[in-house]
């Protein structure tokens, strides 16, 4: 019965995923020097096809209009010969992509809108746990439907990350591309020329710059000795960078050797500045995935192509403020209704509409049933017009 089940999703996703790429392939967007690039698809019976390479965009299109993929990916690098094994494709350097995805930001709000999913029976809880209950699986999913606390979070934090690189590495912003993944997140790819050919250990470092991570006092010119500490203000001053950030968050109003002397005392010497430049760090470092920037190896969800985990698509974000997710991301018609059984109750907002639903079967909209048995909180039930 639950095989039946998940044959019949499948069958409904596939559908219309197929019926998505015929209509809209021209949202498809493949990335800069297509033909350098390697592509890889994950298929409905969750196979994963890697090393493939296309030299012209009529090619890649017929190609998933043709197999129809859950999931379309191409890589951030560029190699000489895309379809060889990893040791042999030529890296030839690689776009910088962040990835802000909302498990990171931690919000208070998540949990009110996430849910813990058994793979196999597809009970649902509330609560984190490691076993079904029901089945005794121990692969249990994480699934959240992000409220507008939670996009508005993710918008912030993104803005603040292109700021970031603007302002600290010299990024111009016609370099960078803003993109929602999809799902629960933005990525922001980097193909300036002089960041291309960093290797993973370079990256780290601007991650760990960008997250706050290991700020000290000495890099505000605070040396801590056996006599407590020495201050020698930095040549360069506190008018850039993370400098700029903590002396203006601990309202430092002047900078000097006598007066940063003053203030260190009054907060209680070298460990509690040193204390404090942690908290501030933590506060103002972006929760960005470290992994996602140093792959420089990495295939990366295409722009234009769905999420088989919302049944959204991934999209160029041009102006942040405006755009909705579950608005702007949710391609699927409301012509046609589907009826849905679902797992759990769920209170949630798309394309403009809020629903309550309970846990019986509820006929609602094709673009609401794609995206509640996309994340496997419901399952198909009848299709009608």
């Amino acid at each position: 019965m639950k095989k039946e089940i998940t044959l019949k999703n499948n069958e409904f996703i596939f559908t219309l995923f197929k019926e998505y790429y015929f209509k809209n392939i021209e949202n498809l967007r493949p990335p800069l020097e297509m033909h350098n690039r390697e592509y890889g698809i994950m298929t409905f019976d969750s196979r994963v096809i890697r090393h493939l390479s296309f030299s012209k965009l009529g090619n890649l299109k017929a190609y998933i209009i043709q197999n129809v993929p859950s999931d379309i990916f191409c890589s951030n690098a560029y190699y000489q010969f895309p379809t060889f094994p990893i040791n042999e494709k030529g890296w030839k350097g690689a776009d910088m992509i962040f990835d802000i995805d909302l498990n990171d930001l931690l919000l208070p709000c998540q949990k009110e809108h996430t849910f813990y999913i058994c793979s196999n029976c597809h009970v649902v809880f509330r609560d984190l746990t490691k076993i079904c209950s029901a089945c005794q699986n121990t692969k249990i999913l994480k699934n959240t439907i992000p409220c507008f606390r939670c996009i508005n979070a993710l918008k912030k934090e993104t803005k603040n990350l292109t700021e970031f690189l603007k302002k600290d590495f010299g990024i111009k912003e016609e370099n960078m591309e803003v993109s929602f993944s999809g799902n629960t997140g933005f990525h922001v790819v980097v193909f300036q020329s002089n960041y291309l050919m960093l290797d993973s250990k370079a990256r780290s470092d601007i991650v760990g710059y960008i997250m706050g991570k290991n700020l000290s006092p000495e890099s505000l010119g605070v040396r801590n000795d056996k006599h407590g500490y020495r201050i020698k203000i930095p040549l360069s001053g506190y008018s850039y960078g993370w400098r700029k950030r903590i002396v203006q968050k601990m309202k430092i109003s002047e900078v000097s050797n006598d007066y940063l002397n003053k203030f260190i005392k009054k907060i209680g010497g070298y460990q509690s500045f040193k204390n404090e430049i942690d908290k501030i760090a933590s506060d103002l470092g972006l929760k960005i995935d470290p992994q996602v920037t140093t792959d420089i190896h990495r295939i990366f969800r295409m722009v234009g192509s769905l999420n088989s985990k919302s049944g959204l698509s991934k999209i160029i974000c041009n102006n942040l403020d405006k755009f909705d997710p579950m608005i702007d991301s949710c391609f699927f018609d409301d012509d046609k209704n589907v009826d849905i059984s679902l797992n759990t109750p769920l209170k949630f907002s798309i394309k403009g509409k809020k629903y309550n639903l309970d846990k019986s079967i509820s006929t609602v909209p094709v673009s609401v049933g794609v995206f509640l048995i996309s994340k496997k909180l419901a399952n198909i039930a009848s299709c009608s017009s």
